[in-house]
Order: C-alpha cells, then sequence, then structure tokens
C-alpha cells in the first residue's frame, strides 16, 4: 500500500456548499454522499438542481457543488461535517487525524478535514 493510498483530505468551502475530496475513496461511499448531502443543507433541495460529484484527473480529486443549497453555521455546516464523518466511517478503515478552518471573508469559510488509513 503505498503512502498515498492511506492518506484523505476533504476540503469544504461554504456558502454555497462546494466540496472536494482528494485520496482513495470508494466510489460507493461517492454515490451514498450524492443523494444524502443535498438534503442536509439548510434549503431546500430542488429536483430541478441534481447534485453529483464529479471525478477530476488533474490532479485526481472528486469534486461537487451545492450551487442552489445553503448550509447555515448553526445546523447546515454541522450536518454536512456528520454526514461525510458517517459515509467514511461506514466505509471503514479511515480515522481523522486533524481539520481546519480558514475564514476568507464574512461568508465564506473553507474547512479541511485530514484522514489516514488505519491499519
Amino acid at each position: 500500500m503505498s503512502r498515498t493510498d492511506q492518506n484523505l483530505i476533504i476540503n469544504v468551502t461554504v456558502n454555497p456548499p462546494e466540496i472536494s475530496i482528494v485520496g482513495p475513496i470508494k466510489e460507493n461511499t461517492i454515490q451514498k454522499l450524492n443523494t444524502i448531502l443535498p438534503t442536509v443543507c439548510t434549503t431546500t433541495n430542488t429536483a430541478k438542481t441534481k447534485f453529483a460529484f464529479n471525478r477530476v484527473e488533474n490532479p485526481p480529486h472528486w469534486s461537487g457543488k451545492l450551487s442552489t443549497h445553503f448550509a447555515n453555521e448553526e445546523i447546515g455546516q454541522a450536518q454536512l461535517f456528520v454526514t461525510m464523518l458517517d459515509a467514511l466511517e461506514e466505509e471503514g478503515g479511515w480515522k481523522l487525524k486533524g481539520s481546519n478552518a480558514t475564514n476568507h471573508d464574512v461568508d465564506k469559510v473553507t474547512y479541511k478535514f485530514f484522514f489516514v488509513r488505519a491499519l
């Protein structure tokens, strides 16, 4: 197992929620997140706007944006984070090793979560 197979980084910028996942996440976990993430934001999910992570090859990562959604600080952002943590727990083997947040301005914040695969 190479060193890159043991690391996973999730970046979440709000608002609107934009998520990138760098590392060896299972495709069924991505599919689960595609279904659940639009339902946990604090705005109503509209049938007109479909959410799906897209695979980007350079650099290799998954990327998705909930462009018509909003995740407030009180509940919505926590629900996004817990949903992603639950999906990784179900996938198995990932341990959260660190996190940080960066304020861009009054309304925009980027959260980073760093995981390692448990051996």
